[in-house]
């Protein structure tokens, strides 16, 4: 099969050509090009933004039934990231995790995960109507929740009747990657579907050697991936890609795309997901292997500090199977007596640094080809500083260990059934035997501590309790966790 022109971005330069012509717009949006926008945006974003800003029509193209533009950027996309399809979305790999869900998972189906799924899959479960089967997993302080090996897979086969798809996250929020390979083998001799959350790894395909495996390299069935979170595009922007030799059904998955995506589908992110593909062909994996390099300089000068730590899957027994993302650094400052969550505000405070996320033991940062030189300065002088001044050990990061993983409470009810059933507010201090009607989950990462479904237990309310204490950041319809939905 002849190869694609790499150096076109089709739907940037439809976006481009439209603007430079002289058609005066009689259609939406209202903004007409600019005419109409707010002053003080138009002064901020200057005039291109608004000719680009375009919408679903003949000159353009449509994302539910594309034709033009938006087939060619997609395939050039497919081509390039070695998938037999690319979808682009408006939505984020919310939209992708949703659509993969509905896909794979009719009602009533058993979908078996780990635990440290994002929130967006609890969404995806209420418009399926599948039935999650959490999988046991291991779980360190140094780096949150492990990898499913193929054995514990291979196990819920054997128990669990109607399962329809494996679905995982990887790399998880620390990095980690478990290899894919006798996976994708036990799915497929077992006609199960693979689903992969990719979402924070899109550059693992354009990195050097010796770091994880990208999911459709191991031959993942579908991949969701956030291209804004490491590659450049718009916030929002992501892409759904098919595997090579997949065996999901292609017009069933545009179908669910279909009852997901806006019939107003943003064109500057479409054509900012073009932009970026049409870069990375070009020189994208010598700009990776530059800033891997980089990357690798700071975790040495980092390590050589007292007390400091950067995570490595080498020479670890415990992370056996596992790589770690190259550029998500992941820095223990336990032994230094501080907590992660003092060092984070020390770092915006104190060093102008904003990182990824943190927790007890931990400080976690996404590093790209974008940084700045003098980032990376400053938070190696931040960390200069934690390793000069060691305080006496933390007795509550002893008292978190327990919250790494509370027991999973038991599924009274589907995620739908409870998620679309008449609910009310209760205290939280008496919600113990109650069934959840939300999802509560502490950001970051966004893992759900409760989900629709789930009976509430006395762990699970202490556990809820002293997290928001510490000042972790909680999504619930009550942030502040005095009440609880649950089902009436």
């Amino acid at each position: 099969m002849p190869q694609l022109d790499q150096t076109l971005a089709p739907v940037l330069d439809t976006l481009v050509r439209y603007a430079a012509g002289d058609i005066l717009p009689l259609h939406t949006p209202g903004h007409k090009r600019g005419r109409f926008a707010p002053p003080r945006l138009k002064e901020l974003w200057g005039e291109a933004v608004w000719r680009l800003d375009l919408p679903s029509m003949t000159a353009t193209d449509n994302l539910q039934h594309p034709q033009g533009c938006l087939i060619e950027a997609q395939a050039l996309a497919a081509e390039l990231f070695g998938a037999d399809a690319t979808n682009f979305l408006t939505g984020g790999s919310s939209q992708a995790v949703s659509a993969m869900l509905l896909t794979a998972a009719p009602p009533g189906s058993t979908v078996l995960m780990p635990r440290n799924v994002h929130r967006s899959v609890v969404n995806a479960l209420a418009l399926s109507g599948a039935v999650p089967k959490f999988l046991p997993h291991g779980v360190l302080a140094d780096c949150g929740a492990l990898g499913v090996d193929a054995a514990t897979i291979a196990h819920a086969l054997d128990t669990e009747a109607n399962v329809s798809a494996v679905f995982l996250t990887r790399p998880s929020y620390y990095g980690l990657a478990r290899d894919l390979g006798e996976v994708v083998k036990l799915c497929r001799n077992r006609n199960v579907l693979l689903l992969v959350d990719e979402a924070h790894g899109a550059h693992l395909g354009m990195c050097p050697a010796g770091g994880p495996e990208s999911a459709l390299a191991a031959g993942a069935d579908l991949v969701a991936q956030s291209w804004h979170k490491t590659l450049g595009s718009l916030v929002g922007s992501a892409v759904l890609h098919r595997g090579r030799n997949s065996r999901v059904d292609p017009f069933r998955l545009q179908s669910a795309l279909n009852l997901l995506h806006s019939t107003s589908a943003s064109f500057l992110l479409l054509a900012s997901l073009d932009a970026v593909r049409q870069r990375l062909a070009h020189d994208g994996r010598e700009i990776f292997a530059r800033t891997v390099a980089e990357v690798r300089e700071l975790a040495a000068a980092i390590n050589a500090l007292s007390g400091l730590r950067v995570l490595s899957a080498e020479n670890d027994p415990r992370l056996a199977a596992h790589r770690c993302d190259p550029l998500r650094m992941v820095v223990s400052v336990r032994e230094t007596g501080w907590n992660g969550y003092d060092v984070e505000r020390l770092i915006r405070t104190e060093f102008s640094i904003e990182d990824e996320m943190a927790d007890w033991f931990n400080v976690v940062l996404v590093l790209g080809p974008g940084d700045e030189p003098v980032a990376r300065e400053r938070f190696l002088a931040a960390m200069q500083h934690v390793s000069a001044k060691p305080r006496a050990a933390d007795a509550q990061q002893e008292l978190a260990s327990q919250w790494l993983q509370p027991p999973i409470p038991t599924l009274a009810l589907t995620p739908r059934e409870a998620a679309l059933a008449t609910s009310e507010a209760v205290s939280l201090t008496k919600s113990a035997g109650r069934v959840c009607a939300e999802t509560v989950a502490f950001y970051p990462p966004g893992i759900p501590f409760l989900m629709p479904g789930e009976r509430i237990t006395a762990d699970i309310i202490s556990a809820s309790q002293s997290l928001r204490g510490a000042g972790a950041y909680c999504h619930a319809m009550d942030e502040s966790l005095g009440t609880i939905r649950v089902v009436r």
